[in-house]
């Protein structure tokens, strides 16, 4: 016979299992589900600090549900093999510059062309445009969720710790860091420089140890990467503007919730306006840095301009197969009426 104690030890017993149980569930309820990021831009760059409002948002509209780990400056990939671990499924997210993309897609290798956009403001009626949304459905095409299209500094200079570059021929013989862009290498070449691919996080120790003399980004770039520490001149020859990209594999997104995609896509148009707005904060900054840094700052003439246009240029037919031209056209149609 069972004893009035024993019962009671039993009843016990089943409540605090029941209440493990039941705690456990909460828990595993609970759990968020992870997402990861990576990037190559650092933390106090706006397109670094685009990707953390995009995690802070996707954790607010979900209410914690869903986490976006971020791993910024290269501290997981470098910007080329970001993508290569996104298309493997290593990471959900991934962006680089327009440049990088060019081993996955040709939407926008159109930018890489010297002398495609007039100015900045033609740049951002473009990608606001029809330009815009017909690039985002080329990534659809080859794969590819394009979530952000990010402002990236503004044109890119062309920066030298050797001697001040005014005309094309000013470069000839030294040699320059380029992105693994094609369009990119060309385009030094014909101006005579030796043109070398170097992953970004690699370019800072490339320039100290006399690997390159020089590269061609943007202000805000080489400011926050520190690079004006070890470059002397710097020349607007405002040739390439480009954007930096957030993305995720088509097939991917597919897999999600329809409410996370919903606040994916959300999250990643918020932060991309915010990452805008301090992007162009932060490139005026860039130059008085690099001005109080020492560097000699040259801006070409309206005749020299004509002679880096017309050479720049001179490389658009080289890549008559390989860019958008349907894209391309629809680009330069819209700044006709600037």
């Amino acid at each position: 016979m069972i004893s009035l104690k024993s019962k009671l030890a039993a009843s016990v017993g089943a409540v605090l299992i029941a209440a493990t149980f039941s705690v456990s569930g909460a828990v595993a309820q609970q759990a968020p589900m992870v997402l990861k990021l990576t990037h190559g831009a650092t933390t106090d760059q706006a397109i670094g600090k685009g990707m953390l409002k995009f995690a802070e948002l996707v954790a607010q509209k979900s209410g914690g549900k869903v986490k976006v780990e971020t791993y910024l400056a290269g501290s997981l990939y470098s910007e080329r093999t970001a993508l290569e671990a996104m298309v493997n499924g290593s990471v959900d997210f991934a962006g680089a510059s327009n440049a990088n993309w060019a081993a996955f897609t040709n939407a926008l290798l159109f930018m890489d062309l010297p002398y495609v956009f007039n100015d900045e403001a033609s740049f951002r009626k473009a990608l606001d445009g029809k330009a815009g949304q017909a690039i985002a459905a080329r990534f659809e095409k080859a794969g590819f969720k394009l979530l952000m299209q990010l402002d990236n500094g503004g044109f890119r200079d062309i920066v030298n710790n050797r001697k001040p570059v005014r005309v094309p021929t000013d470069l000839k013989g030294l040699k320059f860091r380029t992105t693994a862009s094609p369009v990119e290498i060309a385009m030094f070449r014909n101006w005579g420089a030796i043109a070398t691919a170097i992953d970004w996080a690699e370019v800072y120790n490339a320039l100290g140890s006399g690997v390159v003399d020089g590269e061609f980004v943007m202000a805000t770039w080489l400011s926050t990467a520190k690079h004006y520490e070890v470059l002397k001149y710097s020349t607007e020859n405002k040739a390439v503007i480009g954007i930096q990209t957030l993305a995720v594999r088509s097939e991917r997104f597919a897999k999600l919730a329809p409410d996370v995609q919903k606040i994916v896509l959300e999250a990643a148009k918020e932060a991309e306006i915010y990452a805008n707005k301090l992007d162009q904060e932060g490139s005026d900054a860039a130059r008085a840095h690099a001005k109080k840094l020492g560097v000699k700052t040259y801006r070409p003439t309206e005749d020299e301009m004509k002679v880096w246009r017309e050479t720049g240029r001179q490389i658009w037919k080289q890549f008559d197969k390989n860019v958008d031209k349907e894209l391309l056209d629809l680009v330069l149609e819209s700044q006709k009426t600037n």
